[in-house]
């Protein structure tokens, strides 16, 4: 009986867990002040890692800071995107630097042009998943596999219907 309980509960919280999830993906994807990227070098080691999602958000937006030395930016360059932490602030014109890296970057970063917005928060790894369900095998697994079971579960339920009626129908006969 203990055991029923704590099972339900437990899948009800990550029940709970996946549909916010699902639900604030679903808000970033349509919002223009928020984004997700998955972060494709080391150079933020420790704070961010390869592989991870990070999302992050418009300056002054909720759970966003304004642009400051110290924060964790992410910009275009040469039209590819880069997360790196500001150095320092002159003007309209910033200089940054991957935690990871001994240097700071060769180019200055315009902060009103450039920046697509400031780190709010990672999920360690997800970037992996992401790259792995793109694959053949990955969407293997994650999509057909998943929609076979269903699809089987879906026709055993029509069946057992289906006899539970045609036994009903010849037991009131």
């Amino acid at each position: 009986m203990y055991w029923r309980k704590t099972y339900k509960l437990v899948k009800t919280v990550m029940s709970i867990g996946i549909l916010l999830f699902i639900a604030l993906m679903g808000f970033i994807y349509v919002s223009d002040e928020y984004d997700a990227y998955i972060v494709m070098s080391d150079s933020m080691q420790p704070e961010i890692n390869s592989g991870d999602l990070v999302f992050i958000g418009s300056p002054g937006r909720p759970l966003v800071d304004d642009i400051k030395p110290g924060t964790i930016v992410t910009y275009r360059h040469n039209e590819a995107l880069v997360t790196h932490r500001v150095v320092s602030i002159t003007g309209d014109t910033m200089i940054t630097k991957g935690d990871a890296v001994e240097d700071i970057d060769p180019w200055t970063v315009s902060r009103f042009y450039d920046v697509e917005g400031s780190y709010i928060a990672r999920i360690p790894y997800l970037g992996h998943l992401n790259a792995f369900i793109k694959t053949k095998t990955g969407w293997f697994l994650a999509v057909i596999l998943p929609g076979i079971f269903l699809l089987i579960l879906i026709i055993k339920d029509i069946v057992k219907e289906a006899f539970r009626k045609e036994k009903y129908t010849k037991e009131v006969i």
